[in-house]
Order: structure tokens, then C-alpha cells, then sequence
């Protein structure tokens, strides 16, 4: 027998793992829809084609030698001829057989292909697969399906083993595009070949400048200043204008030349590029079409019915980003079946079909790609969220209070949030959906949820086409220029000294509402000491990675603008906040730099020390002294911060009894009260502040999130000094008034 060259035969083995996977994958796809499916004729229709499947697999395998491979392949090819003779749904167990003989298949191919032992499974598979042809033919199906003697196939593991994006390593590609890819290499060529002439072009002007510059210094004479010198010697004259004339012709025409080439390079490696990011795009469904098989395992081990529905799985993606959204969509199709998704009793009860309904579905706008994730689940119960987001200090009664709905349902992506009451072999493990939105938004992506309690769940996901183009904001620290991923750029400031405020022994900024730490970039890069700025404003970048927030002091914003990411060598490929560098305008490398080491050492203790130099408050008088009543820690500490950076005394009190108490025995300058709080509200406080004597001139700000005409009219009518609404609250506006009435 001839042996084949081992060379092709590493060929003929990888061409046949990428077969393998696309061919278990449709015969997986057409059991799934064989016990979706109640037609006699679409049986006979999908057991044909997995039949003519399996039938692919068992001759390849022996065509590459891995005849244990093409034994197990053969079993399955003979159980699905059995089955197209019945033309009935087969029993679950049956499909259980079959789907773990398709997961024993890859680890067997693996284990011949490297000379490896197997583990005995597929053997065992093999047995009962035989087992099964010897059933009469009348109990092969669904209706009256007896129960096998031997233990059924266990379900296969709740997340199967990812199967590779057109074959891992290998691609498959269209001839069409190699032949495109191949005219633009050829199209390149000859546009190097034009440049290669400029280049002897440039040669020769460097020649020509050689001889005319001595040639002038003569005629220039080599005497001191004050010599007399020679008159022009006509014939070198001549010579120089002649050289000069040729200088001047061969330098425009090398102009001209160098811009038509360069105008005929930058289309073709405009399109060179996108076909070349094109090698790296894949469907969707290689993604999602395992997923129908995960849920249905998940679905027996927990008892419920789910069908998963697709849309929109032929949008082509990049491949990184297709393997960085696996995670993300395993990790919401586990909650939707086992937090969203009822038991069938459950169902029946309240009028819903026995089988739950969970569907993905894609489409292409623009540069992005939106990912609707939904099912007719129970939904998200908003009173369980309530009291679990005050149960774990997430926030306050008072600011849960002031919560819209999308802000309510907002809370389920913050760390460790979970309504779920005890750990489950699914979820429950702590790992929470912040860990979808910081892998999203690594993607440059986003991601929202909108839920009716009873009807089901909704997640909407935002990703982009391709990472090939990414981003960068260029800004300057210490003299040296860097590159921030845009994507986790969410802000630029302009700040000055009232802008800044003490919190911890730290500098921070407010940001939507919430203190962020300062912290200076060429500080954390260990670029120069800690010294707080004295000028009257600094630039500032704001960045963030899921709830993670910092914003960095910068010499100066330089602007934004599309890079490409390259690795280093060492040392600074080890380095801790380099991700890689980027060519820079001047054809310099600019160090782009890892958003999630700067904020790991912008939380911590590095860098703490001032960045911005604080006014002094007038020593001659001593600071006013405020109240700050609010029942909302959260709000409570801001507020605190805000004041006490402007130079304020502060003391704070949680609800309107506790306040009046404070007031009956203190002195204080000015009060600043929520209105919702238990027991005395705030615009009770302020009556009672309002009718004291004593306390009668002492200034009342209502800040509240109650909005309306009528709630205003009523701290019009308890006699407020000011009264500002937290939904469009700022510090500099809560600053202004304050200062005003103090």
C-alpha cells in the first residue's frame, strides 16, 4: 500500500476538521428541529440529510486513516437509515444517544490524528448505538417508546465545548475574493515599482544640490565679510543656472509623479484592507447555532421547554468579536431560561404555551451590529429589585425612590446584583451581568435591558461590525504623547479649583452625580512627582470600563483619530499600563496605553496626592456651617463632598426628626433638606424651621427629585429660600445658590 507525504497528509487532516465541525453541527441542528417538529414529512426530510451527514464524516475519517472516528460515524449513519424507515419523531433518549456521540466525536479524531489512547466513551457510544438498531423498528419512535435497559445519554454539558469559527486556525474562502486580493497585490507591485523610480528620482536631485552648492560658494567668493569679491565667472554662471533650471524641473515632476502615486496607493490600500478585514469575518449563526443545543441540555436538567428562535445569523462579524460575544451570550441565555423562563405547570397556570420562548435576533445598521435577546419569561420583578438593591447598600430608599424605570432595571448590571435567593449548578455564583457589560463595552459596545413583570425580558445588545478600526484619543503628559482607547473614553473636561473638592484624603471630580477620583497621568506613569497644577484650569479625561470610573489630569487633549494597535518589544511589551504602540503624525510609535491598568491604579492609592491646587477659604472668618438632611447615603456623601471642597463646614443628619433635634442645640448657616424621607419629610423641617423664631432667617434649600408644578408650590408655600430638582442637579448651580444665601 503507497503512503501518502506526511505533509499532505496534515493537509488532508485539517480540511477534515474543519468538515467535521460544520457537518456535526447541521446533523445537531437537525435533531434539535427533528423534536421540534411534529410532520412526517419533514422527518423523512432532515433524517435524510443528517443521514447523508454522517455519511460524509464516516468516509472522510477513513479516507484520513481514523477508522475508530469512521466506526462511531458509521453506528450513527446506520441509526439514522433505521430511523427514515419509521418516519416518526424518535424517543428523547435516542436523540440523547445521538447528540452524545456527536461530542465524543472531536476528542476521538484528536486522540487517532495525534496517536493518543481514547477514553473508552466512544467504544461504549458505539455499543449502544448498535444496541438501538437492534430495537424493533416500531419502538424507535416517540409514541410508545419504551425505556431503554441502559442509562439514558446524559445530557451533554450545560456549555458545550465552543465549536471553532470556521475551523479555528483555517478559513474557507470564495475564490473570487483570493482572485480580488490577488489583483490588488499585483495592483501594490506595480505601484512600488513607480515609487522605487521617484526614490532614483530623489537620487538624482541630491546629486544635482551636490554639484550646484560648491559651485555657489565659489562664485559666493571665500573671503571674510569685508573681502572684495570676484565677478561671476560667466561660463560657471551658466553652469549653475542650468543645474538650478534642472533642480527646479525635476523637483516639480517628482511632485507631481509622487502625488499621482500616492493618489493610486490609497484606494488600493483602502480596499486591500477592507478585504483583507473581510478574511476575518464569519456569520453570526457560527456563533449562535451551538446555542440551541446548550439550552435544550439546560432545559432537561431544569425540567423546562424552550424553543430558541434566530434572525438576521447570516450578518457577517469580525471574528474576534464574534468570540468575545460568546461569553456574553451564554451568560444572558442561562438567566433568561432559568430565571426567566417557568416551569410548564407554571405556564399552564397562567395561560402561556408549555414550552418557553427565547429568541435572538440580529441587524446591520451602519457600522453596528444590535443583538435583541428576549423571551416570554416571568420578566423582571421590580419590587424584588427594589428591596435587593437597598438590601446590598446599592442605594438609598430616597434615591430608589426617584429611579424611572430604565434606571430601576439599570441596577441589575452592578456588581454582584442578583434577586436570586440561593446558588444553582446554572447561576447564582456571584458572577453577575456586569460582567456582560464590561466584556460589551471592552467591544466598544453597549448593552440595555427592558423587562414587563408576567410578559418576559429583553436585552438589547450593541456591538461593532469589526475592531479593525479602532480609535484612539491622543493627549500629552509630561512632554509625552499617548493614545487612550476611545472606547473607554467617556468625557472631556476643562476643570478649575472650584471644580475639585477633598474626599479621603483624595482629590475627586463629579460626574453625573457621583464622586470620581483625580488623578494626574504622568503621575500614575511614574513620569514626574506629584505637584498640583496652580493655573486656573486643567484638561481632563474622563474613562471608564463598566462601573469603573477615573478621570486623569492631562497637559493637554490633542484629538482623536483612527490607529492601529501594534505589540511591542521589551521592554515595553511587559510594561503594565502598555497595551502596544501606534505610528504617530511625525512617523514616531505612540504608546497606546491599557484603560484597565490605569483605572486599577487610579481606585487604589497611587497617584492620590493633589493634582489641582485648592483656593483657600478667607481665614479671617471662620467657614459656614450647613446642615445636609437626606435619608440617601449616596446623595448624602455628595452632597458632603461638594460643600466641604468649597470650604464648607458640613454636618449631616438622615431624616427631618433627626434634623430638628440637631437645630434645637446647634448653630448652623444654612440647611440643605430632601423632601421624601420617613417620619418628618422635608417640607415639614422647613414649616417648622420657617415658624422658630430663633431659626426664622436660617436659609431652607430643597433639593428633591420631585419636579412638578405643584410639588415647587409647596416649598413656595413652607417659605424655601431656593428649591433645585436632583434630575437636573449640578455642582456648580448647588454652589451659586448656596454662596448666595450664606
Amino acid at each position: 500500500m503507497t503512503r501518502l507525504d506526511p505533509n499532505l497528509m496534515r493537509q488532508l487532516l485539517e480540511t477534515f476538521r474543519i468538515q467535521l465541525g460544520e457537518r456535526l453541527q447541521a446533523i445537531t441542528d437537525g435533531l434539535l428541529a427533528l423534536e421540534r417538529t411534529a410532520d412526517a414529512d419533514e422527518h423523512g426530510r432532515l433524517l435524510e440529510a443528517m443521514f447523508r451527514d454522517a455519511h460524509n464524516v464516516k468516509g472522510a475519517a477513513r479516507g484520513v486513516g481514523l477508522e475508530n472516528s469512521a466506526e462511531l460515524a458509521h453506528a450513527l449513519e446506520s441509526l439514522f437509515a433505521t430511523l427514515k424507515r419509521v418516519r416518526e419523531r424518535p424517543a428523547e433518549h435516542l436523540v440523547n444517544l445521538c447528540l452524545a456521540a456527536i461530542d465524543a466525536l472531536p476528542p476521538l479524531v484528536e486522540a487517532e490524528a495525534t496517536g493518543q489512547p481514547g477514553d473508552g466513551q466512544a467504544h461504549a457510544l458505539m455499543q449502544r448505538l448498535r444496541a438501538a438498531l437492534a430495537t424493533p423498528a416500531s419502538e424507535t419512535g416517540a409514541s410508545g417508546a419504551p425505556t431503554p435497559t441502559s442509562n439514558p445519554a446524559p445530557p451533554a454539558a450545560l456549555t458545550p465545548p465552543p465549536a471553532p469559527i470556521a475551523g479555528g486556525d483555517s478559513i474557507r474562502l470564495p475564490v473570487q475574493r483570493l482572485d480580488r486580493i490577488a489583483d490588488l497585490a499585483e495592483e501594490l507591485q506595480t505601484a512600488k515599482i513607480r515609487l522605487d523610480d521617484h526614490y532614483q528620482a530623489s537620487r538624482r536631485l541630491q546629486e544635482i544640490s551636490s554639484q550646484l552648492l560648491p559651485l555657489l560658494e565659489r562664485l559666493g567668493g571665500d573671503g571674510g565679510p569685508t573681502a572684495r569679491r570676484a565677478a561671476p565667472d560667466a561660463e560657471q554662471m551658466a553652469e549653475c543656472l542650468d543645474l538650478a533650471a534642472e533642480l527646479d524641473e525635476l523637483a516639480g515632476s517628482l511632485r507631481i509623479a509622487i502625488r499621482a502615486t500616492v493618489s493610486h496607493l490609497r484606494p488600493l490600500a483602502s480596499a486591500l484592507r477592507d478585504d483583507a478585514r473581510g478574511l476575518r469575518m464569519a456569520p453570526a449563526s457560527t456563533v449562535l447555532a451551538p446555542m440551541s443545543r446548550g439550552l435544550r441540555d439546560i432545559g432537561q436538567r431544569l425540567g423546562k421547554q424552550v424553543e430558541l428562535t434566530t434572525s438576521g445569523e447570516r450578518i457577517e462579524m469580525d471574528r474576534a468579536i464574534l468570540d468575545a460575544l460568546r461569553d456574553p451570550l451564554t451568560h444572558l441565555l442561562r438567566n433568561a431560561i432559568d430565571h426567566g423562563i417557568e416551569a410548564p405547570a407554571v405556564r399552564r397556570a397562567r395561560g402561556k404555551p408549555d414550552s418557553g420562548r427565547i429568541g435572538i435576533h440580529l441587524s446591520h445598521e451602519g457600522g453596528m451590529v444590535r443583538i435583541a435577546i428576549e423571551d416570554d419569561g416571568a420578566g423582571i420583578d421590580p419590587q424584588a429589585l427594589r428591596a435587593e438593591a437597598v438590601r446590598r447598600g446599592i442605594v438609598g430608599a430616597g434615591e430608589l425612590a426617584a429611579m424611572s424605570q430604565t434606571e430601576l432595571l439599570d441596577l441589575i448590571f452592578r456588581p454582584g446584583f442578583s434577586t436570586r435567593g440561593q446558588v444553582s449548578e446554572i447561576s447564582g455564583r456571584g458572577v453577575g451581568l456586569d460582567v456582560v457589560r464590561v466584556n460589551l463595552q471592552t467591544l466598544n459596545g453597549r448593552v440595555t435591558v427592558d423587562s414587563t413583570p408576567g410578559e418576559g425580558t429583553r436585552f438589547l445588545l450593541s456591538v461593532p461590525l469589526t475592531l479593525a478600526g479602532d480609535h484612539g484619543l491622543f493627549v500629552q503628559a509630561a512632554g509625552q504623547v499617548f493614545a487612550l482607547p476611545s472606547q473607554f473614553v467617556s468625557r472631556i473636561l476643562e476643570l478649575g479649583p472650584d471644580d475639585v473638592f477633598e474626599l479621603e484624603a483624595s482629590q475627586v471630580v463629579h460626574l453625573d452625580g457621583e464622586p470620581v477620583p483625580l488623578r494626574d497621568l504622568a503621575t500614575l506613569l511614574a513620569l514626574r512627582e506629584p505637584a498640583p497644577e496652580t493655573g486656573d484650569r486643567v484638561a481632563v479625561v474622563a474613562i471608564n470600563r463598566g462601573w469603573l470610573r477615573a478621570a486623569l489630569r492631562v497637559d493637554q487633549v490633542i484629538g482623536e483619530r483612527e490607529m492601529v494597535v501594534k505589540p511591542l518589544a521589551p521592554p515595553l511589551a511587559g510594561h503594565r499600563f502598555v497595551a502596544g504602540g501606534t505610528p504617530g503624525r511625525d512617523g514616531n510609535t505612540v504608546l497606546v496605553l491599557e484603560a484597565a491598568d490605569l483605572l486599577d491604579a487610579a481606585l487604589g492609592d497611587e497617584g492620590a496626592g493633589p493634582v489641582l491646587a485648592r483656593r483657600e477659604p478667607d481665614s479671617d472668618r471662620p467657614a459656614p456651617r450647613i446642615l445636609v438632611v437626606d435619608d440617601s447615603i449616596t446623595t448624602r456623601t455628595l452632597e458632603e463632598s461638594i460643600l466641604v471642597g468649597a470650604g464648607y463646614r458640613v454636618r449631616t443628619a438622615t431624616d427631618g426628626e433627626a434634623a430638628w433635634e440637631i437645630l434645637r442645640n446647634e448653630r448652623f448657616d444654612l440647611v440643605l433638606t430632601d423632601v421624601e424621607m420617613p417620619g418628618m419629610d422635608g417640607f415639614e423641617l422647613t414649616r417648622r424651621i420657617k415658624q422658630e423664631a430663633r431659626l426664622a432667617d436660617l436659609p431652607v434649600v430643597i433639593v428633591t427629585s420631585l419636579g412638578s408644578e405643584a410639588d415647587r408650590r409647596r416649598g413656595m408655600e413652607v417659605n424655601a429660600d431656593a428649591y433645585i430638582v436632583k434630575s437636573s442637579f449640578e455642582s456648580r448651580e448647588l454652589l451659586e445658590v448656596v454662596g448666595q444665601l450664606v
